[in-house]
């Protein structure tokens, strides 16, 4: 399970808007990063997706943890610092699969009005989703119903191995 995300965007409020609707959720701003925003499902998986301002990167923080606790939607100097001293980027090697109630028609009709590249998808043949590329930079690997389905069906060490060509050992 991803409990969440976080992507890089050009505009955060609208991609958060976007994967609200992907994942029955609500976009709100994310007061941890100054611009940004997340979408959190509503039910009750806890998944949600931070969308942060295009050149925000993360940074180790310094120090060992403490018995301190925050005090509200802080970053403590131990934790993760985001800052936006990042570089803007054209394309990512990381990329998400996430599942969605809706159906691949309306994941399409979804992302359409954006402009973004969305396509169907039938990975090898063992489960179908819809690329969506994120402001046609990042890749988000939509999941609907039937598309999770054959997922779970074909994403686990013995039948994955198996297409992989790889013995696996349990």
């Amino acid at each position: 399970m991803i409990a969440h995300f976080s992507l890089p965007a050009r505009d955060p409020k609208g991609v958060a808007e976007l994967f609200a609707r992907l994942i029955s959720g609500v976009a709100m701003p994310f007061p941890v990063v100054p611009g940004a925003w997340v979408a959190i499902a509503r039910d009750g998986s806890g998944c949600g997706v931070e969308v942060l301002p295009e050149a925000s990167a993360h940074h180790p923080g310094t120090g060992p943890s403490t018995s301190m606790a925050a005090q509200g939607p802080q970053v403590m100097p131990w934790e993760v610092q985001i800052r936006q001293d990042g570089s803007a980027q054209s394309a990512s090697g990381v990329h998400v699969a996430l599942s969605s109630a809706l159906t691949a028609e309306e994941i399409m009709d979804l992302v359409r009005p954006y402009g973004w590249r969305a396509v169907t998808c039938d990975r090898g043949g063992v489960f179908d989703l819809v690329e969506v590329w994120i402001e046609n930079r990042f890749l988000v690997e939509v999941l609907p119903p039937r598309g999770l389905e054959r997922y779970l069906a074909f994403y686990n060490p013995e039948t994955a191995g198996r297409m992989f060509n790889t013995e696996v050992s349990i």
